[in-house]
């Protein structure tokens, strides 16, 4: 499955999120269809992803049945299911569990990517956390692993930061800036948080994609190009595609720049912002420092009017005309 579809269909299937993630688990009684179409009212005792264990309503019966026996309805919803809990467990059980310390931790995708990755090994696992993405600058790609590490980095991860929004944080480092966020560099960016978001407890509806410069650009074009993933960007000293605006037009973001910026022209965020409002994008904000250059992070990402409104951002569920390419 490619991974923006992986993503889309995490989306999608986290309304059960909620009985999974809850401490005190409901009862589970449901009518239970075989794949010959008979039915079985049932209570739901255990499960996994090869066999559940049920009990009969009709006489109070415990069996154990294998999944493959059920409904694909009831198969989808038995591995919605075993996805929960593998999130409830991903922090002391999952592939990632280990790079879960408190502190970033360098690590290599499955695709090659070089990134950090911070989270919270006190967390509970039953919760569900945002995940803030971060897009360095032109300057900093490359291969060390290292480079990347400024901007909001240590702000969104000191401890004062996450006692009032806690949240894991990613920071990939491009290896060429010659092709920047984009082609092969965004296609295993969008891996990598797919890979993320299935194997920790992270809140789908709550992915946040934050960059500076070469970052802010990336920013614009990765909101335009998945509006259904992220819950909210904020580019700095970047420039978005005034064409995207009917895509943006729907996805919070706040923008920044200076207005004496002699790297990348004010022009280049004022000109898109304009488009998307003009198509109706009242999620759209923009904060234009006068007499400022291009160093942005020191004065945006401290900002607490910024974090508030972050981290109050939440994907709004998917229209049923919306398709996914």
């Amino acid at each position: 499955m490619r991974p923006i579809l992986l993503i889309f269909c995490l989306i999608f299937t986290s309304c059960l999120s909620g009985f999974c993630a809850s401490a005190n688990k409901p009862k589970i009684i449901r009518t239970w269809k075989s794949a010959d179409g008979r039915e079985l009212k049932a209570e739901l005792l255990d499960f996994d992803a090869v066999e559940i264990k049920i009990k009969r309503m009709t006489d109070f019966q415990i069996m154990k049945v294998p999944v493959a026996k059920f409904s694909a309805e009831d198969q989808a919803f038995v591995a919605e299911l075993v996805h929960e809990r593998n999130l409830d467990q991903g922090m002391t059980k999952g592939p990632y569990a280990e790079k879960i310390t408190g502190t970033f931790v360098k690590a290599v995708s499955k695709q090659g990517l070089n990134y950090q990755i911070f989270g919270d090994p006190k967390w509970d696992g039953t919760q569900r956390y945002p995940l803030v993405i971060w897009l360095h600058g032109s300057g900093q790609s490359g291969s060390d692993n290292q480079a990347q590490m400024g901007g909001p980095t240590g702000l969104f991860t000191d401890p004062e930061h996450q006692s009032a929004n806690p949240c894991f944080m990613i920071a990939p480092q491009c290896p060429d800036a010659d092709i920047g966020w984009n082609k092969q560099v965004a296609d295993n960016l969008m891996a990598l948080i797919a890979d993320i978001t299935s194997k920790l407890p992270v809140d789908l509806k709550r992915l946040y994609l934050t960059g500076s410069s070469m970052g802010g650009f990336g920013t614009w074009s990765l909101c335009a190009k998945y509006p259904g993933v992220f819950a909210a960007g904020v580019p700095l000293c970047g420039g978005g595609d005034p064409k995207k605006a009917g895509v943006l037009k729907n996805v919070p973001m706040w923008v920044f720049h200076g207005d004496q910026d002699p790297m990348v022209p004010v022009e280049r965020d004022r000109v898109p912002v304009a488009a998307v409002k003009a198509a109706g994008g009242l999620l759209m904000k923009y904060t234009e420092f006068p007499g400022v250059g291009h160093s942005l992070t020191g004065l945006v990402y401290p900002m607490p009017e910024l974090h508030r409104w972050l981290f109050e951002q939440r994907l709004a569920p998917a229209s049923a005309s919306e398709k996914v390419e």
